[in-house]
């Protein structure tokens, strides 16, 4: 944990200066190998720049028969994550966040990026009229960047170097808030695909064709002064890795549910903290997939317009 508290400052600092992007990630994989809702804007902010810092723990594979597994020895997650969005003109944004994992079990651990996401967004639905049900709706596109080394990649005994899905990917989606009173809720959908790249490692080489994927997530909270109560649930899903060289396969889905649960505290107009728990036993039927526990703290800075 250490070396994460001097890289969680000095990468806070970094971002300060350089003032670029906004984080509003509200889910990933335990491995660090799904996809998270891309940096977007959805208040009325100029600017919004947030670092995370999560613990977490693996404890429980699922086999792709929906078989249950639970870990002998645990593995631990840390993850640090600088992201943000910035309004370029009017109702258009741009961001970008990118995570730092440290994992390690058994004695072994291994540091290093996880996936590059940038995105775009256009604020479709503006609620300038402040309607009494008509929600706020921003869609947007991303784009992934496999900085992140993927499971096909790893020659660690325990796949520890694993840190992103390790493909180029694009994807198109939308992002509706709303709030009435002291109640907020949201809802989101996220279709994305990736593209099929060669790899070569000790125990395979040859060509990976992954395909689709989604996330749909909804959310809400409650408000009182300058507390939030919240809570959220977001489905994943990937479609199955084809691979076919040294070791031809066909692969098999992924999916697996992510609930949330969150205290937010805003200490003035340009300042917030966020700590959250996330799990990944709770709901949904997982296939294919590891499951994690985290708890996070994130400490956002918002710039008006």
């Amino acid at each position: 944990m250490k070396p994460f508290t001097h890289l969680f400052v000095k990468a806070l600092c970094f971002s300060f200066i350089t003032l670029i992007f906004n984080s509003k990630a509200l889910a990933s994989s335990c491995c660090g190998g799904g996809f998270a809702l891309p940096s977007l804007i959805t208040g009325d902010e100029r600017a919004q720049l947030t670092a995370s810092l999560t613990q977490g723990q693996i404890d429980t594979d699922v086999f792709s028969s929906g078989v249950w597994k639970r870990r002998p020895f645990q593995e631990q997650i840390q993850t640090l994550r600088i992201a943000g969005a910035h309004i370029l003109y009017d109702r258009w944004q741009v961001g970008a966040s990118l995570p730092v994992v440290h994992r390690q079990r058994e004695g072994q651990s291994s540091s290093g990026p996880g996936d590059l996401a940038l995105s775009s967004g256009y604020e479709f639905l503006p609620d300038w009229d402040y309607h009494p049900w008509r929600p706020k709706g921003v869609g947007f596109l991303s784009l992934t960047l496999p900085t992140g080394q993927s499971v096909f990649e790893s020659d660690h005994l325990y796949d520890l170097d694993v840190r992103g899905r390790g493909f180029w990917a694009l994807g198109l989606g939308a992002i509706f808030t709303k709030t009435l009173g002291a109640f907020d809720a949201y809802a989101s959908l996220d279709v994305h695909r990736s593209f099929q790249k060669n790899a070569s490692t000790s125990t395979f080489n040859g060509t990976l064709k992954p395909g689709y994927g989604g996330l749909l997530s909804v959310g809400g909270g409650y408000n009182r002064k300058a507390l939030r109560l919240g809570a959220s649930i977001v489905w994943a899903y990937e479609d199955p890795i084809r691979a076919t060289g040294s070791i031809t396969t066909e692969g098999s889905a992924q999916r697996f549910a992510t609930t949330n649960f969150m205290v937010n505290y805003l200490w003035n107009r340009s300042w917030a903290t966020t700590i959250t728990y996330s799990d990944q036993t709770l709901f949904g039927t997982p296939l294919n997939t590891s499951l994690s526990k985290t708890f996070s703290f994130a400490l956002q800075k918002r710039w008006a317009r």
